[in-house]
């Protein structure tokens, strides 16, 4: 279910240190969707809960996949296909800025596309303009390039897509994460955080029942409250409430 004790750290929400890349059935079934878009070359959206990890679960993906050529955009709310165009100009190492001239930037970059089969994933997608998505269908539907496209959205800002006619003949597969199952909670945590290696599985199940929810950022603000309660007190177990207390907000007194 997980990788390896020795897999190497990577960045997580908060940038905790001795947090690990865990592999959940959630990745494998993300990993299942796209090798099916890569042999296709077609285009697929990845869509989560904010929080469960579709972010990163593109990062492993790619790290999974290191002879793929990944291009990551994160566009800025109301970007416009020039914003785009010269994003995924930098993201290929092309030389100098890129040209004013929208027809010979996009030559550029259907040569650099054209040479070997590349992942394009843009994230936030449901931010994108009518016109930004005419520009990713461009790319999409130019039998020269050789890319596979993926588009990260918010499942609560999927309506936003699904509405573009665009994309409703042209995204083969809307692959939806789930948050972790409760029982993998246990097994994924000792393998995510070596501060959870002997805490009880019913403690673990309990916080993530009253507090996670199966959400990995969450989990995450859990693990930095646990690293933080034991460097004031080294002797001092997860106790739910302790960790708690300090996530949820305070109510103010009234009079």
């Amino acid at each position: 279910m997980t990788q390896p004790p020795e897999a190497p750290e990577a960045p997580h929400h908060l940038n905790l240190p001795g947090a690990r890349t865990v592999t959940t059935s959630a990745v494998r079934a993300a990993a299942q969707a796209l090798d099916q878009a890569l042999s296709t070359q077609s285009m697929i959206c990845l869509t989560a809960d904010p929080g469960v990890g579709k972010t990163y679960t593109l990062q492993i993906l790619c790290e999974q996949r290191p002879d793929l050529p990944a291009l990551r955009l994160l566009p800025r709310p109301q970007a416009r296909p020039d914003d785009l165009r010269q994003s995924l100009y930098r993201e290929l190492g092309l030389p100098a800025d890129p040209p004013h001239d929208p027809g010979i930037c996009d030559d550029y970059l259907r040569h650099a596309l054209a040479r070997t089969h590349h992942l394009l994933a843009i994230d936030e997608a449901h931010q994108l303009s009518t016109a930004c998505i005419e520009y990713v269908r461009y790319l999409h539907d130019d039998p020269g390039p050789q890319v596979t496209i993926v588009l990260l959205a918010s499942r609560s800002r999927l309506k936003a897509l699904r509405t573009q006619p665009t994309l409703i003949n042209r995204v083969t597969t809307w692959h939806h994460m789930e948050p972790l199952d409760v029982n993998e909670v246990p097994t994924v945590l000792r393998a995510f955080h070596p501060l959870w290696h002997d805490t009880p599985s019913h403690t673990l199940i309990h916080l993530d029942s009253l507090w996670a929810h199966g959400n990995l950022r969450r989990w995450a603000a859990l693990t930095h409250q646990f690293q933080a309660t034991r460097h004031r007190h080294p002797d001092h177990s997860a106790d739910p409430e302790t960790l708690l207390r300090r996530l949820r907000p305070r109510l103010p007194r009234t009079a």
